[in-house]
Order: structure tokens, then C-alpha cells, then sequence
């Protein structure tokens, strides 16, 4: 009789596992049997965490994460840099004061403060309120005149500013801006369009908010009836202040205003920084340029912004998925650990950071901070390998809170009010990725009975649109979240004595 016991719930156990088997498999051939996956290469990979893979196809293929990749940067700076990193930029008198005049020079010194001079924060100033504080308080010291020049210093970071190896028509957009160590307002601007018509050509801007020095646009916008919104492009070269405007802009009686990225962010800065000085009564004799590599030993230190803690960076890194965060960040890297503050060496840094992790080296091929270049590739095996891994450190937390909650009102993107009545809102937290011509997701969600799972699902190479796209990750969500797995298995089963099933 024990024995017929003993045999009837193995049955089930193996009817059990079958099942789910089964359930994957189906779920694999419905992605197969998807018009929407015509012609496409994708990865998908499912499991629980520290348990059994769920549903898995290409796991070990090389893929481009777009901005998936994120989750790398940002393990990698939590891990490197410490969760209660934060970055100081530093302003510096060099010169005295004789009666009502400072005979010198002042620096503004960069940090590698991403968000420094931005709204982002609540409770630190713009720069439109940070550089007149200043301002006013070097006034409080009796000075109204100032005999000398204003400095930008953005020695921290060295090499290629602009995002390594992505599509040239993204350089000089807003969401492909240049890592400076003296980044400000997002290193952003826009430029205004006046009303157009149908047929105007080479639209040349009215202005841009705010006013940049010296720059010159080169226009082929053209105006069209048959489309709702802008699709400009602002493109420069890396060292240019010509900007050329390709794109199409729709009819309108109004102005249009697109966003595009500084061509020299620490320029800007002291610019700006200047201007506070002479809007606040500050006479001042010299100009604003950028120079790099100050002694500052002997220098007067009398300002010093802190900046937020890099899990606090982190965490508006892939909520808003800012790619200018992930670029700073990745120079942070390099610079805060002895090396040169350039993108190279932070890769490199950032490389063996991941290896630590316990991410295998041959699945992931790493270019770029952010996800904008098409030559960086990582796996879904990498991926779901960085999730699980990151549960097991101090930082977790942190790290979990940096991403979006689905179904949340207060999330922005695909996955925010668009699904709060999907089965898998608010139980799944994820990093999205969008690329031309590549959509994808990962992170972590809850099966039906709360056990905790890890995903990654890579589509690249589609032609189609987006719209069947997300329907098949929300499909994949759902289907996760739907899942249930009974607590022994028939893998974990490995003898059977006394009558008792002994597990693994």
C-alpha cells in the first residue's frame, strides 16, 4: 500500500513538472507562430531566483540590450562606487581682494556630478538659482568688481565625450549628449522653430532658450501637412559649433521647439556663471573660458555643491533612463577608482566589476554606458545572471529601488499607467530598452504564489511597429505572473528512503 502511495505521487509530481515543461513550450511556439517576430532575432529567459529556469531560447545569444544595458552601468558604479558616493563641484578664488575689487581669477571645478545645475533633484537649485547665490555672496564680501577671468575646469574626465559608437545621427540629439565633469542643466537646450506651412524649406531656428554663444545652423527641416508632430534631428560634429538640423517639422501657426544636446557643456557653464556675476552688479573685466588642470592647493575654496548619492543618481538613471547620467557615471567610475576619467578606462573598470558580480565574460561585449550604441552586446543569460547576483549584495535595495514599478501612475514610459490593470502590475520591477530597431526588457516579477522570478526578453532587427511588440511583453509578464511551480519537483528529488522522500 505504501508503495502504491509512494508511486501515485510521483505521478503527480512528474504530471506536475510535464505540465509546466509543457506550458514554457507553448508559451515559446506562440513567440515563433508571431507575425511580429518575422525576420527577427530575439532572447527570452525566465527563472526563479536561486531556483529552476522558467522558459528559456537564446539565452547565450549576443544582443543589443539598448537601454537595458543601464542595469550594467549602474550595478557597476553601486559596486565601485559605493551607494553613498556623492560629487563635489568647487568654486575657487585664485587672487586677493584690494578694497572693493578681487584682482584674480575665479574656477568653477567640475566633479562628475551629473545632475549639477538640473531640476531633477527636489531641494538642490538650477543653476538659474545656484549661480546667483554665488553671486550674491561673493558681493557680501564687499566685492563689486572683479579684475579677472572666470574659469571652467573639467580636468576630471579625460578622452571622447560624446556617447562611443553611437549611430552618428544621434550626436548633438538630447538623449545622445557629451559625459562632461562639468555637465549642467542636463547638458540641454532647445531650439525654437517659427510658425511654418506646408512646403517652407531649410527652416532656419528663431532662437534657442537659452542663448548660446556663437552658434551656426545649417537647416534642411522641411515643413509637411501630413504629419501630427516634429521628427528633427540636431547633429554637430565633435568639435564644431555648426549645427546641422535634418527632419521634417508639421504645419503649425505656432512656434515648435525641439531639445538638442550643448556642444560644450563647461562653456556654457562659466558662460552662465559670468552672466550671474554681471546680472548681480559684479563688474567684471575678464572673460569666461574652460581650462583644465589647476593646482588648487593654494587656492581659496568658498563654494561647494554636494551632490545626490549615486544611489539616488542610480535611481534617476533607470527610472528615466537618462543616458547622460549612465555616460557621467561610467567616467565616475574611472575617476573616483585611480584611473583617467575617460570612457576606456571606465569600461574596463566597469568589465571587471561585472566579472566580480559573477557575470561569465564571454556574455556580455560592452562599448558604451547607456545602450545608444548598436555595437554593444549582452546576453539574456548575462542579464538575468547581474539581477540574480545583485540580490546577494549590500546595495540591493537601492539598486531594485532604481527601477520602474509597472502599472505605477507615477512611472513614465510603456509600463506606467498604460498596465496598471495588467496581472503583473505592481509586482514586477524592470528596466525597458528602445532602439530602432530594438525592444527590450528585464527584471524581476512574482509568480502566482509570490515566489520570486528573474527575467530577460531581447527583440532585435523588427521592421514592423512597436504596438505588437509591447502586446508580446505584456503577454510575457502576464504569463510569468500567472506561472506556478509546486514546491518539490521531480529534479529535486534524489532518493526515496524509510518511505520519505528526501529532496536535494
Amino acid at each position: 500500500m505504501r508503495r502504491l502511495i509512494l508511486t501515485l505521487l510521483l505521478s503527480c509530481l512528474f504530471v506536475s513538472a510535464f505540465s509546466k515543461q509543457e506550458s514554457g513550450v507553448n508559451f515559446l511556439l506562440d513567440l515563433e507562430n508571431s507575425p511580429a517576430l518575422n525576420n527577427t532575432v530575439y532572447s527570452i529567459y525566465a527563472k526563479y531566483v536561486g531556483g529552476k529556469d522558467i522558459v528559456a531560447k537564446n539565452k547565450n545569444v549576443l544582443l543589443v540590450p539598448a537601454s537595458v544595458l543601464k542595469l550594467f552601468t549602474t550595478a557597476s558604479a553601486l559596486e565601485i562606487l559605493g551607494s553613498d558616493k556623492t560629487f563635489e563641484t568647487k568654486v575657487y578664488l585664485d587672487g586677493k581682494i584690494k578694497g572693493k575689487t578681487f584682482e584674480g581669477d575665479i574656477y568653477l571645478l567640475g566633479a562628475g556630478d551629473p545632475s549639477f545645475g538640473s531640476k531633477d533633484f527636489e531641494g538642490k537649485p538650477d543653476y538659474k538659482e545656484l549661480f546667483p547665490f554665488w553671486a550674491k555672496a561673493l558681493k557680501k564680501k564687499g566685492i563689486n568688481q572683479i579684475k579677472g577671468n572666470i574659469y571652467a575646469d573639467n580636468y576630471l574626465f579625460s578622452g571622447m565625450q560624446l556617447p562611443w559608437r553611437a549611430s552618428f545621427k544621434n550626436i548633438g540629439n538630447y538623449f545622445a549628449p557629451k559625459a562632461d565633469a562639468l555637465s549642467i542643466a542636463n547638458n540641454k537646450y532647445k531650439i525654437v522653430f517659427p510658425p511654418a506651412k506646408a512646403g517652407d524649406t531649410n527652416i532656419i531656428p528663431l532662437f534657442t532658450e537659452p542663448k548660446i554663444k556663437n552658434l551656426e545652423f545649417r537647416s534642411e527641416v522641411y515643413v509637411s501637412s501630413e504629419i501630427k508632430r516634429e521628427d528633427v534631428y540636431a547633429t554637430f560634429e565633435p568639435v564644431s559649433n555648426i549645427i546641422n538640423l535634418n527632419g521634417v517639422l508639421p504645419e503649425s501657426e505656432k512656434e515648435t521647439e525641439i531639445n538638442a544636446a550643448l556642444p560644450n557643456p563647461a562653456q556654457f557653464a562659466v558662460e552662465s556663471f559670468l552672466k550671474s556675476l554681471q546680472n548681480s552688479g559684479l563688474k567684471v573685466l575678464g572673460k569666461a573660458e574652460v581650462k583644465k588642470g589647476e593646482n588648487y592647493d593654494k587656492k581659496e575654496l568658498i563654494f561647494t555643491h554636494l551632490s545626490p548619492t549615486v544611489k539616488e543618481l542610480v535611481k534617476h538613471t533607470n527610472k528615466k533612463s537618462d543616458n547622460l547620467y549612465a555616460g557621467v557615471l561610467l567616467r565616475d567610475i574611472s575617476a573616483y577608482s585611480g584611473g583617467d576619467g575617460s570612457a576606456k578606462d571606465g569600461l574596463k573598470k566597469m568589465k571587471d566589476a561585472l566579472i566580480n558580480i559573477g557575470v561569465p565574460e564571454e556574455d556580455f561585449d560592452i562599448y558604451d554606458a547607456s545602450g545608444l550604441s548598436y555595437s554593444s552586446n549582452v546576453s539574456c543569460q548575462a542579464t538575468v545572471t547581474l539581477l540574480e547576483k545583485i540580490l546577494t549584495k549590500p546595495y540591493a535595495k537601492d539598486f531594485k529601488d532604481s527601477l520602474v514599478v509597472a502599472g505605477n501612475p507615477a512611472e513614465k514610459g510603456f509600463f506606467g499607467v498604460r498596465v496598471a490593470k495588467k496581472d503583473f502590475a505592481n509586482k514586477t520591477l524592470l528596466k525597458t530598452g528602445l532602439l530602432d530597431k530594438a525592444r527590450t526588457i528585464a527584471g524581476y516579477t512574482k509568480d502566482k504564489n509570490g515566489k520570486d522570478i528573474v527575467f530577460c526578453f531581447f527583440i532585435n532587427n523588427f521592421k514592423g511597429k512597436f504596438g505588437p511588440i509591447i502586446a508580446m511583453q505584456d503577454s510575457f509578464l502576464n504569463y510569468l505572473t500567472s506561472y506556478s511551480l509546486s514546491y518539490s519537483s521531480v529534479s529535486s528529488i534524489s532518493t526515496i528512503k524509510n518511505g520519505q522522500i528526501k529532496s536535494k
